[in-house]
């Protein structure tokens, strides 16, 4: 259902609130909220991800004011993914590398800018994939990741679109990053400095407060415990 059609049963809502138009109005609503208990859900129950996302949905009825200057479907869609998300973030246990977050961060910020198309359909996986230079089987292992170990992770599914200049595959950044989880937390600030952030050894000493010799060995040793472990994978 569009945004459109969501925006004219709530006008009929703030008209007769009576149980008849909620329930019409919930209805109207479903398709929202199970796909974006889908798209943020990561792999948890179904239901509670979208009892999570109804009860966005009644704190947007309950709390929509015209004079906010935006549509009810752009506001309940805000509110909807905010207690998803909430309920996600309650339940998240797992570390996940940072540029898997940023590619979520980055695909809440498009969900966002398309809530104010209101004659618009949800965007699709291919969309959304595409505008993240990402193959459409990506999206939504790229969501799951923080909510399952890194090792569960479904890094066959994750990958670029098209290869970016001066930076590794996501494939292969995710491979090293599981690696990287079993690493001290000093080795792997010195490995995301040289390998992600394309820092000098001078320049990760200084930030670190350490000698050149001394970052050069923590990486020789930190190589060698990510290349063993591979081996005995």
């Amino acid at each position: 259902m569009t945004h459109t059609k969501i925006d004219i049963i709530h006008q009929a809502y703030l008209q007769s609130p009576d149980e008849e138009n909620m329930t019409l109005l919930t209805e109207a609503c479903q398709g929202l909220i199970r796909y974006y208990a889908r798209l943020y859900g990561g792999g948890y129950c179904f239901e509670d991800l979208c009892q999570s996302g109804y009860e966005g949905l009644l704190k947007a009825v309950y709390n929509y004011d015209e004079k906010m200057g935006v549509k009810f479907s752009t506001y309940s869609s805000h509110l909807i993914i905010g207690e998803i998300r909430h309920f996600v973030r309650r339940e998240r246990k797992y570390y996940y590398p940072p540029f898997l977050e940023n590619y979520q961060r980055k695909l809440d910020d498009i969900v966002e800018s398309k809530l104010e198309d209101n004659d618009n359909e949800l965007p699709p996986e291919e969309e959304l994939a595409s505008m993240l230079n990402l193959q459409t089987a990506s999206i939504f292992p790229v969501m799951r990741a923080g909510l399952v170990r890194l090792g569960d992770l479904e890094i066959s599914n994750i990958k670029a679109k098209e290869q970016e200049s001066f930076t590794l595959p996501i494939e292969d950044r995710l491979l090293l990053s599981q690696m990287m989880y079993r690493l001290t937390d000093i080795q792997k600030d010195v490995i995301v400095m040289l390998f992600h952030e394309g820092m000098t050894q001078e320049e990760v000493a200084r930030k670190l407060g350490l000698t050149q010799k001394q970052v050069s060995r923590i990486k020789l040793k930190s190589l060698n415990k990510m290349r063993t472990d591979t081996e005995e994978e």
